[in-house]
């Protein structure tokens, strides 16, 4: 009885203290029960020691990274690159491509003697200002658009040719600037073509990325190499002179002038109706300039063109309107670009009396009789200084005789051949 009594005692006394903590925790059973699951589980974190390659070259499956374009070498343990890192390194892939450099060379063979004559560029192009972009206080200079003549028509091994852009992976035109005193590429342009009205080609730069947009030339000699395929078929030499603003004042202290061909010569041509046009190329150089951005300042001339035939005037371009008089004519030199300017003649001495008198009839392709022709071009700035240019060409059997170098039977260098193109006439300063 006494031991039952003990027992009891016991049992109230274990059922009270578990009570009271159950509820001092306020732990539910299924709380505490998932708390014994999570301690039991709740293991101590141990780092796995670094594993050493194997000897073994040969990897899993897993571990295997196929090469970029045979670029790469296979992946090995420690050298797997970020996301990041492979991005960078493809971009660096890409401008290590001869594209990226500015520099694709053609491997293509062509047919030099599949057209009629040896390929040329057409100096009407070369020489114009429309064609030339160069900033004289950078020296950046490109070529946007240019025509060409006679291009081959075929490769070495039979295949008809196209110089446009879509039809070859590698552009078949290029242009070189080189550095004649060191013979070094300074950079190269690229051209796509279509064949319009052969034996013409318009030459159009190509552009976007990958591509070259400009090659800066400063104070030197230079040459425009021209290429089609893997062969040079052009040659243009030009120079660029120097010259300093000492004004401290001053927003540019170095500029950059052309000189070449445009002040050598000048271009006869006849109009639809058989008038007589005279071209001439002129330009300004100052170093006064408003800013950086407005170097291309006009500067006006008044000016007289007159063409003389074995000493005497035959035509002059401007006559005024009552007694026939010399009429000068006005025209805006612009600094650092040489620009063409044309005149059309009329016929000289004008009639003065009886029918037809105070006409002033143009001076026409008919009017040329065989003999020596002189063009003089004369010019007066707003302070009074004059300066007169002249140009001198012969006439036989009522034809423009070509110059030298614009006749194939009689130009030695073909790669510096005058390419007149159909009805001009490029005559040389004296």
């Amino acid at each position: 009885m006494h031991n039952q009594l003990k027992k009891c005692t016991l049992l109230i006394i274990g059922c009270i203290l578990t009570l009271g903590l159950s509820a001092q925790i306020n732990l539910s059973p299924n709380k505490a029960k998932d708390l014994l699951k999570d301690k039991k589980n709740d293991k101590p974190v141990t780092e796995k020691p670094t594993e050493k390659p194997s000897a073994n070259t040969s990897k899993p499956p897993s571990q295997t990274e196929k090469p970029a374009s045979g670029t790469e070498a296979p992946v090995t343990p420690g050298t797997r690159k970020s996301p990041e890192e492979k991005k960078e390194a493809a971009q660096t892939n890409r401008t290590r491509t001869p594209r990226s450099e500015g520099v694709v060379n053609s491997d293509v063979d062509l047919d030099f003697s599949s057209a009629a004559f040896a390929p040329s560029i057409v100096w009407a192009s070369l020489l114009s200002e429309g064609s030339w972009y160069f900033n004289i206080t950078t020296g950046d200079l490109k070529l946007p658009s240019l025509t060409a003549a006679f291009l081959p028509q075929k490769t070495t091994s039979g295949e008809p040719v196209s110089y446009r852009s879509y039809d070859n992976p590698t552009p078949i035109l290029r242009m070189d600037v080189v550095d004649i005193s060191t013979n070094t590429v300074l950079g190269a342009l690229h051209y796509a073509s279509k064949d319009e009205s052969l034996p013409f080609y318009e030459l159009e730069m190509m552009a976007g990325s990958g591509y070259k947009h400009s090659v800066k030339v400063t104070e030197g000699n230079y040459e425009l190499r021209f290429y089609a395929g893997n062969k040079q078929f052009y040659t243009f030499p030009f120079k660029v002179e120097k010259k300093t603003n000492a004004d401290p004042y001053s927003s540019v202290k170095d500029f950059y002038f052309l000189h070449g061909p445009w002040e050598q010569w000048g271009r006869v041509e006849f109009g639809p109706d058989g008038h007589f046009i005279f071209n001439f190329y002129l330009n300004h150089e100052t170093t006064t300039i408003p800013n950086s951005a407005r170097w291309d300042v006009n500067k006006p001339y008044k000016y007289l063109v007159k063409l003389y035939r074995d000493g005497k005037m035959v035509a002059v371009h401007r006559l005024q309107h009552v007694e026939n008089q010399f009429d000068e004519g006005d025209i805006q030199l612009t600094n650092g670009v040489w620009k063409r300017f044309d005149a059309t003649l009329h016929q000289y001495p004008p009639a003065a009396k009886g029918q037809g008198a105070g006409t002033r009839p143009f001076f026409l392709k008919e009017n040329m009789k065989d003999g020596t022709y002189k063009v003089e071009v004369w010019l007066k700035d707003q302070a009074g200084q004059e300066i007169t240019h002249q140009y001198s060409f012969t006439v036989k059997g009522g034809a423009i005789a070509p110059d030298p170098k614009a006749d194939r039977a009689q130009n030695n260098d073909p790669l510096q051949f005058l390419e007149q193109g159909p009805g001009r006439f490029y005559v040389r300063k004296q």
